[in-house]
């Protein structure tokens, strides 16, 4: 299967970038830097508004269409969960050749392509042979063909509810509940949807500004328990690198406080761990070992951050117990966000 990044060197065809965004900017940078110049940036009419975008006048897709014709090549530069962007980005594709390229590269930064694919092969087959449901199979293989190719129809079969998904968790037993990425303590208010019983959830949050929202809703509870830092190894100080929307991460330095999970917790019992952490997860996991080898918690681990996460998280999970059953989901969202392990 021919990757996004082989295809798009050998295209002749005008290439056009939708959207003005974080993401935008990087693929307009990702494409020059292999030599692919983009002729034009557009933009739905709400934010046009004569604006100019990296040096380009931002255009209507009427105008492009008046300069380069139809044939096009319309690549996005950004994402949505709202149902009537995917509708509109479903729309454009039944009129252009329509790619959402991934941009997420790897730890070498390389770009995912067929190379990498075929490099961690016996990595992406074993963590495949984990997978305990056909629609956990399906979320794999098509999550890694839109990854590979840009394409967005494979995601459009695999997306479900998030609150579907999460009835794999059966937590109407669940007591406890520890937040990792806790964001305004939207994930809480699912969580106690789901469960009548009042145990003690913890709520882990690194930026101030989320953080703050979270303590306006709950921080007056005597059960919920809110923390204002970032979960890793080991106890200790970094310094919060922020992204831009899905991509902050801890790097050595002062500045934001990290504690592991089995600190937080300090030898008390928890029913199920939620991890959302802009790809520190696998360190979350180290740090929290102890807790998930006494304890087996249900697990929730996002596994769209980086490019390993389909096998370098499983195989932290299975080194600290391997008796976990494993499903994999995917809520309704376009590019790959949202795409997670569920471990029971």
């Amino acid at each position: 299967m021919k990757s996004f990044w082989d295809h798009i060197k050998e295209e002749k065809r005008p290439v056009v970038i939708y959207g003005t965004g974080n993401a935008a900017e990087k693929l307009f940078f990702l494409l020059k830097e292999r030599g692919i110049r983009t002729m034009a940036f557009s933009s739905s009419s709400s934010f046009l508004r004569d604006r100019s975008f990296l040096g380009y006048k931002v255009l209507p897709l009427e105008r492009i269409r008046e300069i380069y014709g139809s044939d096009i090549v319309l690549l996005l530069g950004f994402g949505s969960h709202e149902e009537s962007v995917i509708e509109h980005i479903v729309g454009l594709s039944k009129e252009y050749d329509l790619y959402m390229p991934d941009l997420l590269l790897t730890e070498s930064m390389e770009v995912f392509s067929s190379l990498v694919l075929e490099r961690e092969s016996r990595e992406y087959e074993w963590a495949y042979s984990l997978l305990c449901d056909d629609l956990s199979r399906d979320v794999f293989s098509l999550s890694i063909e839109h990854r590979l190719t840009g394409r967005i129809e494979p995601l459009l079969k695999i997306g479900r509810k998030e609150e579907e998904n999460w009835n794999l968790l059966k937590l109407e037993d669940s007591s406890s509940f520890f937040d990792g990425g806790a964001y305004n303590g939207d994930t809480i208010s699912l969580y106690r949807s789901k469960t009548k019983n009042k145990g003690d959830i913890y709520g882990i949050e690194p930026s101030f500004v989320s953080f703050k929202r979270m303590r306006e809703k709950y921080g007056k509870e005597e059960n919920i328990h809110l923390y204002n830092l970032a979960l890793g190894e080991k106890d200790g100080e970094g310094r919060m690198e922020l992204g831009h929307g899905r991509g902050n991460r801890i790097e050595e330095g002062k500045g934001t406080l990290i504690r592991s999970i089995d600190s937080i917790l300090d030898g008390k019992s928890v029913d199920f761990i939620k991890l959302d952490i802009e790809g520190e997860e696998e360190k979350a996991l180290e740090g929290g070992k102890e807790t998930i080898c006494r304890f087996k918690p249900k697990l929730l681990i996002s596994a769209y951050h980086r490019t390993s996460d389909y096998w370098r998280l499983l195989r932290k999970v299975y080194s600290i117990r391997d008796d976990y059953k494993v499903y994999m989901r995917k809520d309704i969202s376009l590019p790959n966000w949202d795409t997670y392990y569920v471990l029971v």
